[in-house]
């Protein structure tokens, strides 16, 4: 029996990278034809990909329905070998719970490891993200030996915290954030525990969605348990044991060798953020990537320290499979994904940190910091990696988020709590030589969907009155990002329902664009109290805005008390009829503005994509209004005159640092910020702080 220790196991979460082979692995690679292991890889991905699927033909929350679903095969000691997702954190992240299981569960006579077994997890401090991202794997056995685990991770609609929709703002410890399970057995020969999945219920608002989801999990793994075993009376349990760990070997060494090939050098990037929680404020990640050899290290000195009492903190772990969205879907695309990609990695948290975060912290916002370092790992990723390969140097996708949450009783009288899958219809970044995808999907999850409204309203609290691309969504330059999504919501079909909102990028901007490409532009949020929406649709009323640019224009016939908010808004209570207008960021910009060819700037203002104000003020293109023809001479004229603008305010590097460093936001923004501009300056190492 091993000795438990009642408190967070600090040695496990170290260990991202592959564990050392072993003795059984190492006899099982001489027994491993070249043919049938290049079959074996094929045949492992199939069997991932149809677990990946059944999990979202099965579950009932809106990131398990639209693709927020890692599915993985895992070695007998836990790490990830294959993965069928988009959403690249879990190809790390999802690997720490089952080495907690193999660790301390394995060898426990209390608990064990048997066949037929099933667990689940959720505590961030081992899937490195927040409560609401939720697990369940299995191990697999042949003839009495553990050869392999399999498992599904998939962000579940809600896990009974502060606030409803598996978001907490107004956390201020973990306590706050509801059902935080450290690997647990629900399951045994082959049968789920009803005590368990009860008690699980209690905990939830929302408990058939998280029911369905588990069993959805579950269901999945199985008949991935089924094929692996399939596979292993054809081909033996040698091919199996040994093929998993010899993906993670090649992988290892390829990633290495491609990251020998960069340049070496240092890469920095600042980012801010405005959101503090539920209040409004000035946050700092500061990124600095060292490429040395075939080694990236990630830096990050002079980031904000942690935030005691506000959720938005996160651990390293989370960080470190943020770096794995731009690691598997960018640098090291054409390599598996699987936690081998951190070979070349390493890291170098500060102790006091948002990034790392301790004691009794409350994370369950932890995306938000996790998003701004992907957009600063984008930027300075693009930059380290151009010379090898400019076609991956990629503008960001939007990372700041716009989604509502919500909970109460849906129109069918049960319980519902959960986000809109909107955060699944963000713009592409810009490329280098195309402008980016319009409503391409969530840059962590790039396989993902935004579901169809009909879908949506059909067991939500709500109804649509739109949802489309808005103008000038998106970051400007010679190539420009995908347009964003916007979309208005009516309560619709019951007396009211709790809804509010989280993101950040109102006041500062949430994704920047690279090599001159403009940022995203801020977002906020919109409501009307008391609408008269609901006698507009009745009356079949011609002027019904179809758009967030007709929302806030003239001639928009919605009366009522219309509110703005920062784009994170607190629950509230919002009754039948009233509306709520959402924008989704589009992406972020490549190049200068006055690269652009006119006529894309034009095709852009035909579409209903950019305003007339941008083509003129910001693109400088000279046009008619009524044609639309483009008007050539006076359009170089005007981009020449603005260069000359341009070169007329330049001044030396050495002036424009002195002039910039007198500058400083207000006071009542910088209340957790510490010391500007580096907090770094105003960190006292001391102990964490107490309970709350």
């Amino acid at each position: 029996m091993c000795a438990m220790v009642y408190a967070r196991d600090m040695e496990v979460v170290q260990q991202l990278k592959p564990e050392p082979m072993t003795p059984r692995e190492t006899a099982a690679q001489d027994k491993i034809d070249d043919v049938e292991y290049d079959i074996f890889v094929h045949k492992m991905n199939m069997v991932a990909q149809e677990g990946k699927e059944t999990t979202m033909k099965l579950g009932a929350s809106s990131g398990m329905r639209w693709g927020d679903v890692a599915f993985g095969i895992y070695t007998a000691q836990g790490d990830l070998a294959v993965v069928a997702t988009g959403i690249w954190f879990h190809a790390v992240l999802g690997q720490l719970p089952v080495k907690y299981i193999v660790k301390h569960y394995v060898n426990d006579s209390s608990v064990g490891v048997k066949e037929g077994d099933s667990f689940f997890f959720n505590d961030p401090f081992y899937g490195g993200v927040h409560p609401a991202d939720m697990g369940l794997c299995v191990p697999v056995f042949h003839e009495g030996e553990l050869i392999c685990f399999v498992g599904a991770v998939v962000h579940s609609g809600e896990n009974g915290g502060t606030d409803p929709g598996g978001i907490c703002p107004s956390a201020r410890t973990k306590y706050d954030e509801g059902l935080i399970s450290p690997p647990i057995k629900v399951g045994e020969n082959y049968t789920l525990r009803e005590d368990i999945l009860n008690m699980f219920a209690a905990m939830n608002r929302d408990a058939r969605t998280m029911i369905l989801d588990i069993k959805a999990r579950l269901a999945a793994c199985r008949i991935a348990q089924r094929r692996i075993l399939e596979f292993v009376g054809q081909k033996g349990p040698d091919l199996v044991v040994g093929g998993l760990r010899r993906i993670l070997s090649v992988t290892a060494d390829a990633a290495r060798h491609k990251v020998s090939q960069l340049n070496d050098g240092v890469f920095r990037q600042p980012r801010f953020m405005d959101n503090v929680g539920m209040t409004e404020g000035l946050l700092k990640i500061n990124l600095t990537l060292v490429k040395k050899g075939d080694t990236i290290k990630l830096v990050f000195d002079d980031t904000t320290p942690m935030l005691p009492d506000k959720p938005l903190n996160s651990f390293f772990q989370g960080i470190i499979g943020m770096a794995m969205v731009y690691f598997c879907g960018w640098f090291l695309h054409d390599l598996p994904a699987n936690n081998a990609l951190l070979a070349p990695i390493e890291w170098d948290f500060p102790e006091d940190c948002l990034l790392n975060a301790k004691g009794e912290a409350p994370t369950s916002m932890a995306p938000f910091p996790q998003t701004l370092f992907a957009n600063a790992m984008f930027m300075a990723g693009a930059r380290m990696t151009y010379h090898m390969d400019p076609s991956r140097a990629q503008a960001s996708w939007y990372q700041g988020f716009g989604v509502p949450l919500f909970g109460g009783i849906n129109q069918w009288g049960e319980p519902v709590a959960d986000i809109t899958p909107e955060i699944n219809a963000t713009g592409a970044g810009a490329r280098n030589d195309q402008d980016g995808v319009s409503g391409a999907g969530a840059f962590f999850a790039t396989m993902s969907d935004c579901s169809d409204v009909e879908t949506t309203e059909a067991d939500r609290p709500f109804l649509y009155l739109f949802r489309n691309y808005f103008k000038n969504s998106y970051g400007h330059g010679k190539y420009r990002g995908g347009a964003g999504v916007g979309f208005g919501l009516k309560m619709h079909h019951v007396p009211g329902a709790a809804m509010g909102c989280f993101g950040f990028g109102s006041r500062f901007p949430a994704t920047l664009g690279i090599f001159g490409g403009y940022a995203v532009p801020p977002v906020f949020l919109s409501t009307v109290r008391q609408s008269n929406m609901g006698a507009l649709l009745s009356s079949s009323d011609a002027g019904l805005p179809n758009n967030l640019d007709q929302i806030y224009g003239e001639g928009n016939p919605e009366q009522g008390q219309r509110e703005f908010h920062h784009i994170t808004l607190p629950i509230q209570l919002f009754m039948y009829g009233e509306t709520f207008y959402v924008p989704v960021g589009g992406g972020a910009g490549y190049g200068d503005v006055l690269e652009r060819d006119p006529q894309a700037a034009l095709d852009d203002l035909a579409e209903g994509r950019a305003s007339g104000w941008v083509v003129t003020n910001v693109y400088k293109v000279v046009y008619d209004p009524g044609t639309l023809r483009l008007d050539e001479k006076a359009t170089k004229d005007l981009r020449e005159k603005a260069l000359a603008e341009r070169l007329q305010g330049a001044k030396p590097f050495d002036e424009f640092v002195e002039e910039w460093s007198k500058l400083k936001p207000s006071d009542d923004v910088l209340h957790s910020y510490v010391t500007y501009p580096h907090p770094s300056v105003g960190i006292k190492q001391g102990p964490l702080m107490p309970s709350l």
